[in-house]
């Protein structure tokens, strides 16, 4: 009761519904058939239905982008964020943007610098 709520409105971008899922899933069905396998389904071309739906995949990343100025950015390089200091934010959600691939290892090793980062300020008492 009188708790913002976050409400994320997006949508894919042109670049990426045009190029990489028909592209993709085209050079695939080649490499698949140049290698005398065949190709289940149709291979779908157009990027707006080849697409998955956003939260399907879960790789999404961003939304409390880190950088060096609390004016564009919600976190500094450690995660922790720049209106209440004992945040600390761990996850994807500090990364401007995802490689394409599974970033679980990037987020493991983010988070345990984050964690050493805990500690240093804990011994120092400034959290």
């Amino acid at each position: 009761m009188g708790h913002p709520v976050l409400r994320f409105h997006w949508k894919w971008s042109v670049t990426t519904r045009r190029a990489k899922p028909p592209t993709c899933r085209s050079s695939f069905a080649e490499i698949i058939e140049a290698m005398g396998g065949r190709v289940k389904g149709a291979v779908i071309t157009d990027g707006a239905q080849a697409i998955e739906a956003g939260g399907s995949i879960i790789h999404e990343v961003g939304g409390a982008i880190m950088g060096v100025d609390a004016k564009t950015s919600v976190t500094n390089r450690w995660g922790q964020t720049w209106d209440v200091k004992n945040v600390i934010v761990a996850d994807g959600a500090v990364f401007p943007s995802n490689a394409d691939k599974n970033p679980t290892l990037t987020i493991m090793a983010f988070a345990w610098r984050a964690a050493d980062h805990i500690l240093d300020l804990m011994r120092r008492k400034e959290l």
